[in-house]
């Protein structure tokens, strides 16, 4: 027996809220269907993921011109790099997300500036 099957048009945002409400059970279901999902994603040991931390320490003070960041620097709103680490992962999730939702940093204009280049104010 050939069943017919309608094909529609279905974007990745609505695939992805489909798998949101799937629960545990249809979500094992899911992989054991399509294995691929699982089987695309990359793997690297812990002694890969410390060198690659290393090596982006690395590059990122020299590209700061070897200053690093203070925990008294303003970072998020009215609070300092110190102030938003010592915040419990879920407020500091929420404030991303609500700054995302905002979309504030389409407003930014990008600036070239010197490593040693002080903020105004």
């Amino acid at each position: 027996m050939t069943s017919k099957v309608l094909a529609l048009p279905v974007t990745i945002e609505q695939i992805a809220n489909t798998i949101k409400q799937m629960s545990h059970e249809e979500r094992l279901r899911l992989l054991e269907l399509v294995p691929e999902l699982t089987q695309n994603e990359p793997t690297i040991s812990i002694e890969e993921a410390k060198a690659n931390v290393a090596k982006l320490e690395v590059e990122l003070k020299e590209a700061l011109g070897g200053q690093i960041f203070s925990l008294d620097d303003p970072f998020l709103g009215n609070l300092t790099l110190g102030q938003y680490l010592a915040l419990p992962d879920e407020e500091q999730g929420r404030l991303w997300d609500e700054l995302a939702g905002d979309n504030w940093f389409d407003e930014l204009e990008e600036v070239d500036v010197q490593p040693n280049a002080l903020p105004v104010g």
